[in-house]
């Protein structure tokens, strides 16, 4: 084979058995390993992110260059981003119409009364990073007045009226049976401690009465004493 001024252009190809005449040799290439190839890939991968909008560690499953905290603030300020997203462009350009169409259809269809029925849009709730604090924070912002249980519950992607009913139902079955948990906040305080029973698992009156004072005990005298003397009496 030759080039187009007549000189022999030499090939080398996979499988190619080569007879070397008169002093010829064959050299394989070797090339040098060339360092900064990982940055440069980095670099790469952290532009495709910023370009997405996509924080690094999701975009690539590399956590090795993260913290706990650095990572949360990503992961945060991404859910922002995802949040705006859902209820900037989602719902009111894609879900909203297809609802309202849904709805006229079934109104000429004759399955709907109106031609438009409202709907509460509950996006799916978003893992959290730190399930206590997060469940803290909520609780101490609703106890403060700054967020209702309504809101708390819609943050969980679940129907607070739903949830409502679950928990009416379930704590009537407790009281029927008898049972007190830590989860019924009407009988237990935060700290575990119980603030009152069942019906009818009241402990009987165990303390002892002297027939003669009409069944009240003397502590019961002291008491009264102590409260007389307080008051002037």
């Amino acid at each position: 084979v030759t080039d187009g001024n007549g000189q022999p252009i030499e090939q080398f190809e996979p499988g190619l058995i080569a007879y070397a005449h008169g002093g010829k040799e064959v050299r394989f290439n070797t090339p040098s390993a060339s360092g900064g190839y990982a940055e440069y890939r980095g670099a790469g991968l952290h532009t495709v992110a910023a370009g997405y909008l996509v924080p690094y560690e999701l975009l690539t499953g590399d956590l090795s260059q993260v913290s706990f905290a650095s990572s949360r603030v990503g992961i945060i300020e991404f859910r922002r981003l995802v949040t705006t997203l859902q209820w900037l462009t989602v719902i009111p350009m894609a879900l909203q119409p297809i609802w309202r169409w849904f709805c006229e259809a079934a109104y000429l269809a004759g399955a709907l009364p109106v031609p438009f029925v409202p709907v509460d849009w509950d996006p799916p709730e978003f893992e959290s990073i730190n399930p206590i604090d997060d469940a803290n924070t909520d609780l101490i912002r609703m106890r403060s007045g700054t967020l209702s249980w309504d809101a708390a519950v819609a943050k969980t992607g679940r129907n607070p009226d739903d949830v409502m009913r679950e928990h009416i139902e379930r704590l009537k079955q407790f009281d029927a049976a008898g049972l007190v948990f830590d989860i019924d906040p009407r009988k237990v305080s935060r700290a575990g401690l119980t603030q009152g029973r069942a019906p009818g698992t009241e402990l009987p009156d165990t303390t002892p009465h002297d027939p003669g004072d009409g069944g009240r005990n003397d502590g019961d005298d002291r008491d009264e004493r102590g409260a007389r003397r307080a008051y002037g009496e």
